[in-house]
């Protein structure tokens, strides 16, 4: 792919023969169209298709954490992408066709906002979920009114639970409901603080899995 400056083309918009031409976010580029594959269905990119189709369909229901969770790592990417460059990479265990994802190894957030350094998940009342966590306000850049986001997982129902305005910092507990049909199925937690301003955001933390009463 090749970037273009306003020069003397300006900018090239559709094809021309096996170049296309566009622009993104403002900056034109123009990329040659993709070969024609010989053998699309070879092991390797049936794999690659398999990882990419299981990552992708769960980030998708996380988007709205995402895209706060990863706002500040994007760079020249979505918020969902930049989750996806990580956890493609980090987040899928076992061997083709029987991947799955590692929920301990899933990241939901990065950032520079201090976290909390003990923070757990309870699941043993029927349909309610209980998180806690330390506040450590004063540590770093740790806010009393910093917000708290909260993102559980049933993997085996393959649903989430996206809390984005959870509670806050000071309140180091909050209890959720949680559908009564979880019952019995193992949920894994997470959680992440952003700044009230939205300018920061923590690194995610995994609260472990725990089955629901």
């Amino acid at each position: 792919m090749a970037k273009l400056s306003k020069g003397i083309l300006g900018g090239i918009s559709g094809k021309i023969g096996n170049i296309v031409g566009a622009s993104w976010r403002g900056i034109d580029y123009i990329r040659s169209k993709p070969s024609k594959v010989n053998n699309p269905k070879t092991e390797a990119q049936q794999r690659q298709r398999a990882r990419f189709g299981l990552i992708m369909a769960l980030l998708k229901k996380m988007k709205p954490f995402l895209q706060i969770g990863f706002r500040g790592s994007a760079n020249k990417q979505t918020p969902l992408n930049a989750a996806m460059s990580v956890n493609i990479r980090e987040a899928i265990t076992g061997e083709f066709p029987d991947f799955e994802v590692d929920t301990s190894k899933l990241a939901v957030s990065t950032g520079n906002l201090h976290g909390s350094s003990n923070a757990s998940l309870d699941l043993s009342a029927a349909e309610n979920a209980t998180i806690t966590w330390q506040s450590e306000a004063g540590i770093s850049n740790a806010s009393d009114e910093d917000v708290l986001m909260v993102l559980l997982y049933n993997q085996a129902r393959n649903e989430v639970i996206n809390k984005l305005n959870a509670a806050l910092r000071e309140d180091e507990t909050l209890s959720l409901s949680i559908p009564s049909s979880w019952s019995g199925d193992t949920v894994a937690g997470y959680l992440a603080f952003r700044s009230d301003t939205l300018n920061d955001v923590s690194n995610g933390i995994y609260l472990g899995e725990e089955v629901a009463a």
